[in-house]
């Protein structure tokens, strides 16, 4: 993706993110706002010529908690990676370069945590939402694929409004149809054949600001 269209992406999930802020009714309702960075590991996937192998990245994003009671928040986040893809082909085991690749997923679900009332608290998330995955190559199209999230993690009270998020989380894009992916023949010369979900994982240490009080 080029520098003007990443910008407009960042922007787009601000601006939700912003705009969900908003419309919360109840002022005494309890908002965390935050961003975060860290690490994404992917899984290969399986193509006619071999495997798609893709490179291990630093990732971030944005998010906001809102509590719809003092356990229970509805969660929406961005996050983004950028990554490269190789073919490594079958059998000879030749690595093709082929392209650099933007994978932004765009998630709203629910987080519970534990001891609420603490200033440690353990948490688990669920989400579900939408992938973006897009190949820096003319030729290439995008692909927007449904995808789910699960994750765990801590959240510490530095203060009564700034805190520290800590989470490791599983990010599963999922095919619901048959037919190819944003791989085609064009520029990268890899057809694929049959399609198995990329399941990545993250590690992540944010910065968290609570808006609003429970």
């Amino acid at each position: 993706m080029k520098l003007l269209q990443q910008f407009k992406m960042l922007k787009l999930a601000i601006t939700t993110i912003l705009f969900s802020l908003i419309f919360i009714s109840d002022i005494s309702a309890q908002a965390e706002l935050f961003g975060y960075g860290g690490w994404m590991t992917f899984s290969s996937m399986s193509v006619q010529q071999g495997s798609l192998q893709f490179k291990d990245v630093p990732d971030y994003g944005l998010g906001v908690d809102v509590a719809v009671r003092r356990d229970i928040s509805i969660e929406l986040l961005w996050v983004n990676a950028e990554s490269h893809v190789n073919l490594k082909q079958y059998p000879s085991g030749i690595v093709q370069d082929l392209f650099d690749l933007n994978v932004h997923y765009f998630q709203l679900g629910a987080v519970h945590e534990l001891n609420s009332r603490s200033k440690a608290r353990p948490f688990f998330a669920v989400t579900a939402g939408a992938t973006l995955l897009d190949a820096k190559n003319a030729s290439l199209s995008d692909e927007w694929l449904f995808s789910m999230t699960f994750g765990g993690g801590g959240k510490f009270d530095l203060s009564e409004k700034l805190g520290i998020r800590l989470q490791a989380r599983v990010l599963v894009p999922m095919v619901l149809s048959g037919g190819g992916l944003w791989v085609g023949t064009g520029g990268a010369s890899v057809g694929v054949g049959a399609w198995a979900p990329i399941v990545s994982f993250d590690f992540t240490a944010g910065i968290y600001i609570k808006l609003g009080k429970r």
